[in-house]
């Protein structure tokens, strides 16, 4: 009898947690919209440029990591930049909507500043060997 008893209630537990937790539902695109949104006027609020403006789309880390990063760019405003044009990297952090500013200029920016192929980045300049594939010396 005490066996039963103890099912029942584990069954009955059981029901009510999984009642409790409900169907996980996925974001809307209205949701998306908005923290895009938000991603964007929080980056922009919190960096240097007074001409703040995102140079692409905001893009989404896992929710592991539980960040989306923005690139920002725009002008310096210090005297002695002369109106330097500079990027920052914006880190949003999605679960208490703080950001985090880090000077970028040194990420390149646009596809032609992209290898051609990911070893052209790794290796260099190919043709700094003074070989080639056409030289009729290739197996």
């Amino acid at each position: 009898m005490r066996r039963s008893t103890l099912s029942t209630t584990s069954t009955c537990l059981a029901t009510a947690l999984l009642a409790m937790a409900g169907p996980a539902h996925a974001s809307s695109d209205a949701a998306w919209e908005e923290h895009d949104r938000a991603v964007i006027e929080q980056c922009q609020q919190a960096s240097q440029f007074p001409d703040a403006a995102p140079a692409g789309k905001p893009v989404l880390f896992d929710d592991e990591a539980g960040m989306t990063a923005l690139l920002i760019q725009g002008h310096y405003p210090q005297d002695h930049m002369n109106g330097q044009a500079g990027q920052e990297l914006c880190l949003f952090l999605r679960s208490s909507q703080e950001v985090y500013i880090a000077d970028a200029d040194k990420l390149a920016m646009g596809s032609d500043a992209l290898p051609s192929t990911p070893t052209d980045a790794i290796d260099g300049d190919a043709g700094s060997t003074g070989r080639s594939d056409t030289d009729g010396n290739a197996p």
